[in-house]
């Protein structure tokens, strides 16, 4: 009778094993179920971007260009599934400015570029944040920089100002907010 029993309960933690793996589906329900779960984001535009990023499994599979970083970012993950951390991204030296001696010391303040709207946002585990631009940039927070973003409301709310710093440094300011933010340009 004991062994009936110990027979039943690996059977029954088998089973539970099996049910929480998580199925692969072909690519155009992947795409579908990438769909419907960008069917929590309010903001039109972010939900078309989204549309866009969830139909990347069908552009695979076509041999298609992929769509943008920051349009398969915007597809909320599944439910239990685990969420790999954002791929590493190498420098990229920002723009050369014509500022002056003194202006390339200690920075100009200037905008660097006209105001650009974010299309996307993400946090790591410290705090330390990275944007992408409605231009395709990416700009990530220098870590050591003692500011940090409280944004809660969608990206394309959020209307970006690049800023030269001193040394040649960069600074992004949300319009309508006081911090400043020290950042690099990684795309």
């Amino acid at each position: 009778m004991k062994i009936i029993s110990m027979n039943r309960a690996a059977l029954v933690s088998a089973i539970f094993c099996l049910i929480s793996l998580p199925a692969t589906a072909d690519p155009r329900s992947d795409a579908l179920a990438g769909i419907s779960r960008c069917a929590s984001i309010a903001d039109d535009r972010l939900f078309l971007d989204c549309l866009y990023g969830a139909a990347q499994p069908l552009r695979a599979k076509l041999g298609l260009p992929p769509a943008p970083a920051a349009q398969v970012n915007l597809v909320p993950p599944a439910l239990g599934a685990a969420v790999a951390p954002p791929p590493a991204m190498a420098r990229v030296a920002p723009p050369p400015r014509d500022e002056g001696f003194f202006g390339g010391i200690l920075g100009s303040g200037k905008a660097v570029a006209p105001a650009q709207r974010m299309s996307s946002y993400a946090f790591d585990s410290h705090g330390i944040f990275s944007v992408t631009l409605s231009n395709g940039e990416v700009w990530r927070q220098v870590e050591g920089d003692s500011n940090f973003a409280q944004w809660r409301a969608p990206a394309s709310s959020y209307l970006v100002i690049l800023r030269s710093g001193a040394f040649g440094s960069s600074n992004l300011q949300v319009q309508g907010q006081s911090t400043t933010f020290k950042v690099e340009r990684v795309r």
